[in-house]
Formats: C-alpha cells, structure tokens, sequence
C-alpha cells in the first residue's frame, strides 16, 4: 500500500491532506480489491506490478477524495450571502446509480495504470 510520500512525489498527487490519506487509501484498496474479485486486472505495459498497483490506489484514492469533498458540499444547510439565502440538503444515502457511476469512475482512474476487463489479451 502506498504511503503518503509515494502519493506526493511518485504519484504527483496533491488533493488529499496528509491526515485523511490513511482512510482514503485504505478504501481505494478495498476497491481495488473488488475489481479484482470481478475482473481480469494486470498492469499496463511499462509498469511493474507494484508501481502500477500503487499509482492506480492513489487515483482512486484521490476520486474518492473528490467524491467526498461534492457530498460534504452538498450537505450545506444553509448559506447567506447579504440578502440572498439557499438551502441545500443532501439525500440520506447515495442512490444505486450514483454508486454504479463512481465504480465505474474508480475503474477509469485505475486503467491509466493498470488494465481492466472480462479478458485481457495475452
């Protein structure tokens, strides 16, 4: 598992705080975990396993990341500027199709460095 150190110079990542890397790529991992139980998952040409397994972690830890930042955002209550006032709430949880949509999200971020499919070529 990558630490924050590879996510910053290896992988030139610059979103996550250093005190929210722990939990974020933890999740990434048990993502990547789950492509790998449905798919055929290898690296890409030029990368060795465990760089491309690294640097796909760190993609979908940043997506995540992302994704949480949108749903913190989404559950402002209330927000006043001078005379103008909105209110946003977020849904209790995230419907089905969201969910489909960020895997499939997490997947794309994956294949910059590592090859997903049914079946890959030989």
């Amino acid at each position: 598992m990558p630490d924050y150190t590879f996510y910053l110079n290896e992988y030139l990542g610059e979103d996550i705080p250093e005190k929210d890397f722990p939990r974020f790529i933890k999740r990434a991992g048990d993502e990547l975990r789950r492509m790998r139980e449905v798919y055929a998952v290898a690296p890409r040409k030029g990368l060795d396993s465990d760089t491309a397994a690294a640097m796909a972690l760190c993609a979908i830890a940043d997506a995540m990341y992302e994704f949480a930042q949108e749903d913190e955002a989404r559950g402002l209550v209330k927000v006043s500027v001078g005379s103008v006032s909105e209110t946003y709430t977020a849904p209790p949880e995230l419907c089905a199709r969201t969910l489909d949509d960020r895997a499939a999200h997490f997947r794309r971020e994956a294949g910059y460095y590592l090859q997903i499919g049914r079946w890959l070529p030989q």
